[in-house]
C-alpha cells in the first residue's frame, strides 16, 4: 500500500509540521468530497432555517492528510495525497451543498455566515478513513448529528449515521472513491433526517 508508516495512536501525531510535509518537496495528488445531486423524493423543504456549523472532530482527523487505519490502535494516512482543504472544514461545505441539492429545508447558511437561523446543525466526526485491518479495504465514516433550537439553545434531535463502503482496492484513488460512496450514503440520510423536523 502507498501510505506513511503506521503512527500509533498513543504516540505524536505529525501534523502540519514543515518537516512532515507530504512526499517531501513534491506537491501531493488533491482530492476532493463530492456532494450528492440525486435524492429520493420528498416532501416540500421544512419551513426554518438551519444553519451548519463545522463538525468537530479529533485532532487525527482535523487535517488535509487522508487517513488509513492498518490496525485498530493504529492509524497512518496514504503518502502524496492530500484533501483539498482541512475534512471538518470539507464535509461543513458538502452537508451545506447537499442540504440546498436536496431542498430539505426552506433556506441553509454557514456558521461563518453569521446569520440567525431557527435551527443548527452540529456536527462530530467519529470516523472517516480507509480500513485496511482484515486485509479487505473499505471506507469508514461514521458521522454524529445534533439539531439544536437556537431559541432555547437546546437539542430537540440527535442521530448517528455511519456507513462502510469496501474499495476495489487499497490505493489512494480508490480509497478516495469509497469514501466519497460512503459521505454521499450518511450525507443523504442526514437530508431525510433534517427534512423531517418541521
Amino acid at each position: 500500500m502507498s501510505r506513511s508508516a503506521p503512527i500509533y495512536a498513543t504516540g505524536l501525531i505529525c501534523l502540519g509540521l514543515a518537516g512532515c510535509a507530504l512526499g517531501g518537496s513534491a506537491a501531493p495528488t488533491t482530492y476532493d468530497l463530492i456532494a450528492p445531486r440525486s435524492f429520493a423524493a420528498s416532501a416540500k423543504p421544512a419551513r426554518y432555517q438551519l444553519v451548519v456549523n463545522e463538525p468537530t472532530s479529533v485532532h487525527a482527523l482535523d487535517t488535509d492528510r487522508i487517513m488509513v487505519r492498518p490496525r485498530a490502535d493504529q492509524i497512518s494516512y496514504y503518502k502524496g495525497a492530500a484533501w483539498s482543504d482541512r475534512l471538518p472544514h470539507l464535509v461543513q461545505v458538502r452537508t451545506i451543498e447537499t442540504l440546498q441539492n436536496s431542498g430539505a429545508v426552506k433556506a441553509v447558511t454557514s456558521s461563518s455566515d453569521r446569520v440567525d437561523g431557527d435551527y443548527s446543525l452540529s456536527m462530530e466526526i467519529r470516523s472517516f478513513q480507509v480500513d485496511t485491518t482484515n486485509g479487505r479495504p473499505a471506507a469508514d465514516v461514521d458521522i454524529f448529528a445534533k439539531l439544536i433550537d437556537n431559541n432555547s439553545s437546546k437539542v430537540v434531535a440527535s442521530k448517528g449515521f455511519s456507513t462502510r463502503v469496501a474499495s476495489t482496492s487499497d490505493t489512494p484513488t480508490a480509497g478516495v472513491a469509497a469514501l466519497n460512496q460512503a459521505l454521499t450514503e450518511v450525507l443523504q440520510d442526514t437530508s431525510t433526517w433534517v427534512s423531517a423536523r418541521r
